[in-house]
């Protein structure tokens, strides 16, 4: 089957025949019809620092998919073939304290699709039934095939209070734009939008976010403030860049008694000032990892089927696998928000 696969440890990816995975009695065999490309594969596709640490080709790279299922293990008896399905890409150990607790999100074996073991970049993927998620009629199946990064964005933006509160998010990447997009959807009293780049404030403006602000211009910080209750600073602050200057920003601009919560993953340690910019502001911080398993699925699913709303727009570009070459160079050059590959030929 054609795949798409990191072969080596150096820059880029082939297109390769590989076998199509074998199923275990509790596995389904998924024919893969949409990919989503993530930061994480243009990470592995560049070989940077971090895909150095942690990846171990030869990978068959990819975690964002839709598919319909084509066969299934012999104890699998919530699925058969032709089910539309999507997949939760985080494996855990199903045994351990966290599993058994409602935390299996943060399992310490996780293994993840396209980083720990086989992804989806392929025409077939195999995975665990407990991993996969039966998609309804009327979701659109280029944003099936991105529920992993709008998990992500959901499990943020609901991880505190947002209904009435005024939320600001910190990076308006693709995940980043879609907490603005839930955050609006959920409630927010405003949902203000910190972002360097014009043309990914201007997608926010598009996504009908008109308080956006570029950090690097002189008294952002006091307009955004002076869209808060009183100036005292927002009530909720999402971190979604993972960048030093973000961070900082997230603190500086939360109020006293305010929550954080940070989705962005730094490349290095970062400093804070825990006295001045949590303890005595009796800020709440919260690490976000992945999605909840499976609450976040199921408020996912909810908000689009009650069209709360649109993803579409974040889908700047899409593709055939085959072209793949071209879809990470308009990411390397930031010149799409996201990106879906077809694996239908």
């Amino acid at each position: 089957m054609p795949a798409l696969v990191k072969p080596q440890a150096e820059r880029g990816m082939i297109l390769k025949d590989v076998p199509v995975p074998e199923i275990g009695k509790n596995d389904v065999l998924i024919r893969v019809l949409k990919t989503g490309i993530c930061g994480t594969d243009v990470h592995i596709y560049q070989w940077d620092e971090w895909a150095q640490r942690r990846i171990h080709p030869p990978l068959v790279v990819g975690h964002e998919f839709m598919g319909m299922v084509e066969r299934v293990g012999e104890a699998v008896d919530e699925f058969k073939p032709g089910d539309l399905v999507s997949g939760e890409g985080h494996i855990g150990c199903g045994h351990c304290f966290f599993c058994r607790t409602g935390l299996g999100h943060i399992c310490r074996t996780m293994k993840i699709i396209g980083v720990d073991r086989d992804g989806c970049f392929a025409r077939f993927i195999s995975m665990p039934q407990s991993n996969v998620w039966r998609l309804k009629p009327g979701i659109p199946h280029e944003v099936a095939a991105i529920f992993d990064p709008y998990g992500n964005a959901m499990h943020t933006v609901m991880a505190q209070p947002v209904n009435g509160r005024t939320v600001a998010v910190i990076g308006a990447g693709a995940i980043g734009l879609m907490a603005c997009a839930i955050a609006n959807a959920a409630g927010a009293l405003s949902v203000l939008v910190v972002e360097p780049h014009a043309h990914k404030r201007e997608m926010a403006q598009k996504l009908g976010l008109p308080f956006t602000y570029d950090p690097r211009e002189p008294g952002w910080e006091k307009a955004l403030l002076e869209r808060t209750p009183d100036g005292i600073g927002v009530d909720v602050a999402l971190e979604m860049s993972g960048s030093a200057p973000g961070i900082h920003t997230a603190f500086k601009i939360v109020r006293a008694g305010g929550d954080v919560a940070m989705l962005g993953i730094p490349s290095t340690e970062v400093g804070i000032n825990l006295a001045e910019e949590i303890i005595f502001k009796s800020v709440t911080v919260r690490g976000i990892n992945g999605r909840l398993m499976y609450q976040t699925w199921y408020q996912c699913e909810r908000f689009l089927l009650d069209h709360k709303l649109d993803l579409m727009p974040l889908i700047t570009h899409q593709c055939g696998y085959k072209d793949f070459q071209d879809a990470f160079g308009l990411l390397e050059r930031g010149e799409a928000v996201k990106i879906v590959m077809s694996w239908e030929d």
